[in-house]
């Protein structure tokens, strides 16, 4: 067995490419964010394989901002913080970025259907 680490700005942009495909939603909040990583996780870690470490903090999700900012802002809504998928940035930008190094394993584990589930995609 060996340690898969998923790093927030795959999880950005894996949920990002999903959330413009289903309903073409450019914001997530960051609760939503947890949820969605945590189910990655439990994708990857399920098949025995791998072990899967997701590497997020509130630094890293600040610094997600700050580092593809060309990509990626910051908002607040009601009280919860969010990122949000600038305008003119579309899927085949988020995948040409972050997702042609990606192992099979992790797009894999992007794509099940429980993890799309923790998006709000059915």
């Amino acid at each position: 067995m060996y340690n898969i680490y998923i790093q927030i700005e795959d999880l950005v942009a894996n949920a990002f490419i999903d959330l413009l495909e289903a309903n073409s939603s450019r914001e997530i909040l960051y609760s939503d964010l947890d949820k969605y990583g945590a189910k990655v996780i439990e994708q990857i870690n399920s098949n025995g394989e791998a072990k899967a470490i997701l590497v997020v903090s509130r630094e890293s999700q600040l610094a997600v901002v700050e580092d593809y900012s060309d990509m990626f802002e910051a908002f607040e809504r009601e009280g919860s913080k969010g990122i949000r998928l600038i305008e003119g940035i579309h899927s085949i930008d988020l995948w040409d970025r972050f997702c042609t190094s990606l192992s099979y394993i992790v797009l894999r584990a992007f794509q099940a259907p429980a993890v799309k589930e923790a998006l709000g995609i059915s």
